[in-house]
């Protein structure tokens, strides 16, 4: 019979290593995340939102390769996709006045994926800008190109 160097046995062993994983699936599962998805497709994981946004003011948007990241009103500045509150009746604009990589467009969509305002032409450069009235039929600004992996940010009405 052989002597056993180590004394740990094969359950042990499958126990320890169970703890292990489930540890560390429940540590990601638990972090702040970066805002890179909620389960939604649009990014916006770290938004506290919605910001409320006085009407006839600018949203200034910079995009990122595959999200949009708030610039101006001060209260959506380096927010990813931002879901924005606005008045309904008032007009807004939607400027993208900033790009860090890409190709891109700027649209508001209705609640069937068409668009009420814009498109604006694809392009690298940033510059576009959309103006439109909150209403029922804007529910949010997006990237057409990038629509699918989630370059939206939500709007909603007061």
């Amino acid at each position: 019979m052989m002597a056993r160097d180590n004394p740990v046995s094969r359950r042990t062993a499958l126990k320890v290593t169970g703890a292990a994983a489930t540890t560390a699936l429940l540590a990601g599962c638990s972090s702040g995340g970066n805002g890179n998805g909620n389960g939604n497709g649009n990014g916006n994981g770290d938004s506290e939102g919605p910001y409320t946004i006085e009407s006839g003011t600018t949203i200034e948007l910079k995009s990122l390769a595959q999200s949009w990241e708030g610039v101006a009103p001060s209260q959506i500045e380096g927010v990813e996709n931002p879901d924005l509150s606005l008045t309904e009746g008032e007009t807004y604009t939607i400027e993208w006045v900033e790009n860090e990589t890409g190709t891109h467009n700027l649209a508001v969509y209705d609640d069937s994926e068409s668009a009420v305002a814009g498109p604006t032409e694809e392009t690298s450069e940033a510059g576009a800008s959309v103006e439109f009235e909150a209403s029922s039929d804007t529910v949010e600004y997006v990237c057409q190109p990038h629509y699918t992996v989630g370059m939206a940010g939500n709007i909603e009405l007061e």
